[in-house]
């Protein structure tokens, strides 16, 4: 196939692309419609459609884990629609349109990328990453934000999971000499945290319980940061995991699995664990 075959193959599946992209805009019109639109999109929020943006991210993790494309793609499909909603619901309070999100992201596109839209150069992917960096926090850089960088960090992670607040804490300090040096050192701190979450617990006192616990989570999500793991989806492999074990447990106990003494429970689930050793090997 000539360079210009491919080229006109790649400009129709363009101009399909923008057809079904129109058709989108229209149905999600239509769902929001205030005469005839459907009864439960019109009564959604920003916020209120936070526990379904959550549910359709876990999902589309869950389908790349499985490397399953057709769910991938439905799950992408899921995910647009989360943003085509929200978009809507901007236009209906007039805060923005779905055309100021679409301008927006290919601003901050080509503006982070000024290798490929201005200089047209090559670059290593190390200093691909640091001039996104740089541009990204010169952007942030706005006078009417307050000075405090703790100040500052309070207003971005007010209204986030704080899973992802404690990640963008632990990003932001670390640019001014706060940070970690090695996986030695944040093992010794997450030590200290879970001596006190110990000695927490032997005092009774439940409102101590739950700050060392939060600690001892603290440092773990920092532990994270560091070794550049998401936490979110390695404890989405792990429930996998866990559940994968305990079905050949549940294969081995019968219906005898509710009288299984924790002894038992341990024998078993080191037959699975095993099991399932063999058969990923």
């Amino acid at each position: 196939m000539s360079s210009n075959d491919r080229y006109n193959l790649q400009k129709n599946s363009d101009l399909e692309t923008l057809e079904s992209f129109k058709s989108l805009i229209s149905n999600v019109k239509s769902l929001k419609d205030k005469t005839w639109g459907c009864p439960w999109q019109k009564i959604q929020s920003h916020k209120s459609l936070i526990p379904f943006l959550n549910e359709e991210s876990s999902e589309f993790i869950d389908a790349i884990y499985e490397k399953n494309a057709d769910n991938i793609c439905e799950e992408l499909g899921d995910l647009l629609l989360q943003v085509m909603l929200h978009s809507e619901i901007g236009y209906e309070n007039k805060e923005f349109k779905l055309d100021d999100v679409i301008k927006n992201l290919n601003e901050k596109i080509i503006n982070r990328h000024p290798y490929i839209f201005d200089k047209k150069e090559k670059v290593s992917l190390e200093k691909s990453q640091q001039i996104w960096e740089n541009i990204k926090n010169s952007e942030q850089k706005r006078p009417h934000i307050e000075s405090s960088i703790s100040k500052n960090i309070n207003l971005k992670i007010k209204n986030l999971p704080p899973t992802i607040g404690t990640n963008k804490i632990t990003n932001v300090v670390k640019e001014y000499g706060f940070k970690w040096e090695s996986t030695d050192q944040i093992f010794e701190k997450l030590e200290e945290e879970i001596n006190e979450l110990k000695e927490a617990i032997k005092s009774k006192d439940d409102s101590e319980i739950k700050n060392e616990y939060g600690d001892v989570y603290f440092t773990l999500l920092n532990l994270s940061n560091f070794l550049k793991i998401n936490p979110e989806s390695a404890l989405q492999k792990t429930n996998k995991k866990f559940l994968d074990r305990f079905s050949i447990i549940e294969h081995y106990a019968g219906d005898n699995i509710k009288n299984q003494t924790p002894k038992d429970f341990q024998r078993l689930w080191q037959i699975a664990k095993q099991k399932l050793k063999r058969k990923n090997s």
